[in-house]
């Protein structure tokens, strides 16, 4: 095999590679529990649902079925309004 069809060759399988990966349905992230969360855990929830938000953006764009891109709208939707609901709640708390 000649030196640029072993190059092209390693550049498909990579591409491949990173596009299955971005074609997998992300996980959703855990949310701490507002009434006993420290500030670190907030910002490590916050990494992560941006996170998962870009991942599912990415994943919207996979060709899903329309029942699977439903589902991760929904799943998106849901996380947005309990991480906002804990982060109320842990304003709330330090508040006093």
């Amino acid at each position: 095999m000649s030196l640029k069809a072993t190059i092209f060759a390693g550049l498909v399988l990579a591409s491949s590679a990173n596009l299955a990966l971005a074609c997998e349905k992300p996980t959703l992230p855990a949310l701490p529990d507002a009434a006993t969360a420290v500030t670190p855990q907030m910002i490590k929830a916050k990494n992560d649902v941006k996170a998962f938000v870009s991942s599912a953006e990415t994943y919207l764009k996979c060709g899903i079925s329309t029942k699977q891109h439903n589902r991760t709208v929904g799943q998106m939707q849901k996380l947005a309004k309990d991480f906002n609901s804990i982060v109320r709640a842990y304003k709330a708390r330090l508040a006093g």
